[in-house]
């Protein structure tokens, strides 16, 4: 069996890329999207932001059969930090899979002149939490009760982030200046 490959999403995809997502968001564990999201508008979404200069989503697919395993997708902002996200079908976890996915992303971002990747992750996440520290990731912050389920908690979310450029070591002030009296 040949390895799943990682490339860029073709508008033919989005269909399978949604199911799969849609997959994932049924867990209720792992995306910030939640089980009832308007499929049809993400899937519009998707399909506009394969024509937009500054996002890009890339697929895990297995070569053989050509399915869709997984989707992560990159926004870069203006100010040069691009923002990442992942899903992975359950089917795929586990087997090095969201690894390749993730260096693809910070590669794509790199690529574009990002100088920082940054995500979001949900504190329970252990195993996505281990992948980003392997690659370099540090715990930024924390938002507290950030999100709003449909269960009607709202639940914390880790900030993470990665300097790309090398110009900055994480936990440097990036201004310059001194921090106001009493931040930790």
């Amino acid at each position: 069996m040949a390895e799943p490959i990682v490339r860029q999403m073709r508008p033919e995809d989005v269909a399978e890329a949604l199911a799969v997502f849609a997959e994932v968001a049924e867990e209720g564990l792992w995306l910030g999207t939640q089980p009832e999201f308007d499929r049809a508008a993400r899937g519009q979404l998707w399909l506009e932001w394969l024509e937009d200069p500054t996002r890009r989503t890339l697929l895990v697919v297995d070569p053989d059969t050509g399915q869709v395993l997984g989707s992560g997708s990159m926004l870069l902002a203006r100010y040069g930090v691009a923002a990442l996200g992942m899903a992975l079908a359950a089917r795929a976890r586990g087997r090095g899979l969201g690894g390749r996915l993730l260096d693809a992303l910070i590669g794509t971002a790199r690529g574009l002149g990002a100088h920082k990747a940054d995500l979001q992750v949900w504190p329970h996440n252990e195993a996505a939490i281990g992948l980003y520290l392997s690659r370099g990731f540090v715990v930024e912050g924390r938002v507290r009760a950030h999100y709003r389920r449909a269960t009607g908690q709202a639940w914390d979310a880790i900030l993470m982030g990665l300097v790309l450029d090398g110009a900055q070591t994480a936990g440097q002030a990036g201004s310059g200046l001194a921090d106001a009296p009493g931040l930790p």
